[in-house]
């Protein structure tokens, strides 16, 4: 028996599996021996009983618990049975992937032991009535460890090299065996929950499939990769996991990665002449092995072309993964199956932050507490940040005052390390890609993809390339609805390389020396101050943008309430040429604009708020503008001539008060999308609005006293003193009237590089109309008829608010496509008949119907608002009262005042589903007892209830509960619901975060809130 101690009788890393009389005191002594030098322990039986037909329960405990068992074949191992019966076990463990097994073929041919040909011929054994039966299995098993890899004495120079190959072999793929304790990685099992689906490791077929594993740096790629192989190794022959390939193996060629490869998987020092061998060694090597391979931080297809650039290199149901940045890298090489790591959650961030700033604990005192929770929210998700951050500040002192100023410091200065973590990908970026990142991290943050692709690249699509480049490389994220998005980390990266450079104006702190000292402004390209944080006032010659000769985007912006710009402009003798692309300055001080512009390049003109009274005269042909916006500039009193201006697409034109109407050219503008403005002429002198179909086509026309202007239906709103008429039977008095018609923009991110823009389809928008006054005044003289409704194809909203219309006729059920409703402040008694018909209603508001007495059917309705609806009967019409309640998919209900409901409990019985339930306002003085049956109910609102004294009929379901101004809720009744919330979370304790009770002592009536569970709907927030 070996000397390992009786404590490791079935834990051991080898077992040593030979013919005694062969092998025990040559080839097995100096292996054990050599093993054992290495600390592997190793089972070896020195004492073997070839008694019976089985093998020991000991020798079978032993095998089960190692890691691998060595082999030795030698020319008399056939010769005993139970040299072969503990082959078949050994063999069937490995099958299943219980243990590693590793052939060492001593003095003895492999192709002897494959076909069981010389010593290994078992035809003695079938003469055998005893063990005929057995000799099938054990061919099987001779087979299966021949085609092993392993070591043949016949290709060793002698004994010493045999041994000291072998015992490298089992060492390296011991060490690759280690697994690491991934447990306490917060998010761990939620990545490798998202992989499962793209892995397919329960699938029968035999695919080899890649999978990509695709995020920004620092995002925890290969930490994901390193928890996937650790618990994917077992599953595989042949394994290798190759970390950082874009850093360790920048300086080294393609073939000593491929050299490292084939060296890792099969014990073999090959070093192939070129690449393109390197290629077919792999592929013929490795083609008979199920392989795992893990290529980590791939920045170039190149890499992945050298190691695995095809599937059929691999043997069947081998898995390649490759983590990288750069998901065009990935589409080149045909990967399909792509899973992106993303931020962590504010939960799951501030839960790593606490892991390793307090290594497991909590913090100290509610100073530390808030302090946390402060440095968790400078990473915004990022894994590694968080791990800087949480490392940086557990060094220090364990005082909250220390902490506040390394606090401070990190909102200052973000940390280097993950800045130059950040920077790889900008840096691999090509000059012109380079260039646009910079901009849009420094300008354009948030803003849509088609307004960032028009400003960086005039009248071409090469910008649409740069966006989608960027997002591949994981710089920006193209949102579903079409934004471009940055991690705050990666748009800090980008602003400080931008005013490293000097050619980025940004800092409000320098603006005094840069604009007064005029040092390098040559070679500003783009100027973004936000002059709320400028220190103190400045005042800047428009001289100035003379010296900028490559400025092309400028953005002054302002809080609208935070007074007078501090940023002041004195105007030069002459005008200064600008070649801008982007001009944007809230309140910009001057009555004239002094600057004489590039016509052609200027893209963007935003003069929000400001003092103007004329932008320039005269015809000016600006062959890109696209928007013009003068928003507040209350001083303004005439546009100026834009029919020149071929492009315009959005004109603002809201509170210029001053500004009596629109040139007719502006109709002509066929262009045109979008319209916003203010009318002030008074009730006496309204702004007419006709919406009316000329040949098929819906025409919009804007009749103000000085002319009238008509142009194709766009996104149009005017608020101000409106007289509308929508077609020919809906007309009336407003204060607000819009009507939209959006393209839903979807993101790009998977679209290839190569594809051109997406262009959308006329029936993928979302139509909307709203008219409405901005309050509602009961019983006032109603102001519109409403004899038909209008036919406006593919309408998703309809708001027709605080109108007093007293009658809507039938005719809404064509409204197909209709999803929200908001008939609020009307004084209508009944709604139409044929709103059952609309499919697709979900949202319908009501607010303020204070004549509406009763309901048709709305089965298809998830949300209803009858707020103030006083004179309601009836929620459910008597006919639909016997219906199956399971027809109603209502999930929210506000009833807050609705006191002429009869018979509440039944009504309310209805609505099974119900999530949320506002009864504010009634006069009850128990609960409807069909409140208990709302299994699903979470939310009950019960403010200002005077006459309630009971909470005996709430569901075990509710989480949120609010009830203000109770006046005759005693303390008894709190007390028995505390009880029975009590007797509910003592199901689960786990889930229980937090029950609040607040008292307010100082009048009779009392606030009382309840949560459970992690945090309130974010829709309906509960008062405190």
């Amino acid at each position: 028996m070996a000397s390992s101690s009786a404590s490791r009788a079935s834990n051991y890393d080898v077992f040593l599996s030979f013919r005694g009389e062969d092998t025990r005191h040559s080839i097995v002594s100096h292996l054990y021996a050599a093993l054992a030098s290495r600390g592997i322990a190793t089972f070896k039986d020195d004492k073997r009983l070839e008694l019976g037909d089985h093998i020991s329960e000991e020798l079978h405990r032993a095998i089960e618990g190692s890691d691998f068992v060595v082999v030795v074949l030698s020319e008399n191992y056939p010769t005993s049975r139970w040299c072969l019966m503990e082959l078949q076990m050994i063999m069937k463990l490995q099958v299943e992937g219980r243990i590693g097994v590793f052939p060492v073929f001593y003095r003895v041919d492999p192709s002897d032991v494959r076909h069981q040909q010389g010593s290994f011929d078992l035809e003695g054994y079938e003469r055998d009535p005893q063990m005929a039966d057995k000799v099938p299995k054990w061919r099987e098993a001779l087979k299966m460890i021949a085609d092993l890899s392993g070591v043949a004495s016949g290709q060793c120079i002698d004994e010493a090299t045999m041994v000291r190959k072998i015992v490298e072999d089992i060492s390296k793929r011991k060490a690759m065996m280690q697994k690491i304790d991934f447990r306490n990685i917060v998010g761990v099992d939620t990545h490798m929950e998202g992989l499962k689906s793209l892995l397919k490791m329960d699938s029968d077929n035999d695919e080899v499939r890649m999978i990509g594993i695709w995020g920004m740096g620092g995002i925890g790629k290969t930490t994901i990769a390193k928890c996937l192989y650790d618990q994917l190794s077992s599953h595989f022959t042949t394994r290798y996991f190759t970390e950082d390939i874009k850093g360790i193996y920048k300086d080294l060629d393609l073939l000593h990665l491929q050299n490292k490869l084939l060296y890792n998987t099969l014990g073999d020092d090959i070093t192939p002449w070129s690449v393109e061998a390197g290629r077919e060694v792999i592929a013929a090597r490795l083609g008979n092995h199920k392989v795992l391979l893990v290529l980590d931080g791939v920045d170039n297809l190149v890499q992945i072309h050298a190691l695995a650039k095809e599937t059929r290199w691999f043997g069947h149901g081998s898995r390649i993964i490759i983590t990288t940045r750069d998901r065009g890298l990935l589409n080149s090489c045909g990967v399909k199956a792509i899973y992106e790591g993303k931020c962590l959650d504010d939960m799951d961030s501030l839960q790593m932050f606490k892991q390793i700033a307090f290594e497991g604990g909590s913090p100290s005192s509610v100073e530390f507490d808030h302090l946390t929770h402060r440095a968790a929210q400078l990473a915004h998700g990022l894994p590694s940040a968080i791990q800087a951050y949480a490392l940086f500040l557990r060094g220090r002192a364990n005082s909250p005052e220390e902490w506040e100023e390394a606090v401070c410091g990190l909102e200052c200065t973000p940390d280097e390390n993950i800045t130059e973590i950040l920077k790889i990908s900008y840096e691999g970026l090509a000059k012109a890609h380079q260039n646009a990142f910079l901009h849009v991290a420094c300008l354009f943050n948030g803003d849509t993809f088609r307004r960032v692709t028009s400003l960086l690249a005039i009248g071409t699509l090469e910008s649409n390339l740069w966006m989608r480049v960027l997002a591949e490389k994981s710089l920006i994220d193209i949102t579903s609805n079409g934004f471009v998005v940055l991690h705050k980390l990666v748009e800090q990266m980008g602003r400080e390389i931008m005013l490293d450079s000097g050619k980025f104006i940004g800092d409000p702190e320098k603006i005094h020396d840069t604009l007064d000292y005029r040092e390098g402004i040559g070679q500003t390209e783009s100027i973004s101050l936000h002059t709320c944080e400028m220190t103190s006032a400045f005042s800047m010659e428009t001289g100035v943008f003379g010296k900028m000769y490559k400025l092309r985007f400028v953005k002054v912006y302002k809080h609208v309430d935070n007074g007078e710009s501090r940023l002041q402009v004195i105007p030069g003798d002459h005008y200064p040429s600008m070649n801008c692309s982007l001009l944007h300055w809230d309140a910009f001080p001057l009555s004239t604009l002094p600057l004489n512009f590039n016509t052609f390049g200027l893209v963007e003109l935003n003069l929000r708020h400001s003092n103007l009274e004329t932008l320039w005269s005269g015809a000016l042909k600006f062959s890109n503008l696209k928007k013009l916006d003068v928003t507040g500039s209350k001083n303004l009193k005439e546009l100026p001539d834009l029919s020149m201006c071929q492009k315009l697409d959005e004109l603002m034109l809201e509170k210029c008060k001053r500004l009596k109407g629109i040139a007719e050219s502006i109709g002509e503008r066929s262009t045109l999308s979008t319209l916003t403005l203010s009318y002030y002429g008074g009730p006496k002198s309204p702004l007419g609005v006709v919406i009316g179909n000329v040949s098929q086509m819906q025409r919009i026309t804007l009749e103000f006293p000085i002319g009238r202007v008509e142009m194709q239906l766009m996104n149009i709103s005017i608020t101000g003193d409106i007289k509308f008429r929508v077609f020919a039977d809906c007309e009336g008095y407003a204060e607000y009237f819009s009507f939209s018609s959006e393209q839903k923009i979807h993101g790009t991110k998977t679209v290839s590089v190569h594809q051109a823009p997406r262009l959308t389809s006329v029936f993928n928008k979302s139509t909307s109309l709203n008219i409405r006054r901005f309050s509602y005044k009961e019983n006032r003289q109603p102001v519109t008829t409403f004899q038909s409704f209008p036919h406006i194809p593919g309408l998703e909203e309809l708001k027709l608010v605080n109108l007093n219309i007293l009658k809507l006729s039938d005719g809404i059920g064509h409204f197909e496509f209709l999803e929200r409703l908001d008939f609020s402040g009307n004084d209508i008694e009944r709604l139409p008949e044929d709103m059952n018909k609309l499919s697709r209603l979900k949202t319908l508001c009501l607010r303020n119907c204070s004549k509406l007495k009763e309901l048709p059917e709305l089965t298809q309705v998830q949300s209803l608002t009858l707020s103030n609806c006083r004179s309601l009967r009836s929620l459910v019409k008597p006919s639909d009262a016997s219906q199956d309640p399971g027809i109603y998919c209502l999930l929210e209900l506000c009833l807050d005042n609705c006191k002429n409901v009869m018979s509440l409990s039944d009504q309310l019985s209805h609505f099974t589903k119900l999530t949320y339930l506002d009864l504010s306002s009634h006069d009850f003085k128990t609960l409807p007892a069909s409140i208990r049956d709302l299994t699903s109910l979470v939310t009950i609102c019960l403010n200002n209830c005077k006459k309630l004294k009971s909470l005996e009929e709430l569901p075990p379901s509710l989480q949120f509960l609010d009830a203000e101004g109770c006046d005759s809720l005693d303390a008894d009744a709190l007390e028995h619901f505390k009880g029975r919330l009590n007797e509910y979370s003592g199901l689960d304790p786990s889930l229980i975060l937090s029950s609040i009770v607040y008292l307010v002592s100082t009048s009779p009536s009392f606030f009382f809130r309840y949560q459970h569970g992690r945090r309130l709907p974010a829709s309906k927030k509960l008062r405190c």
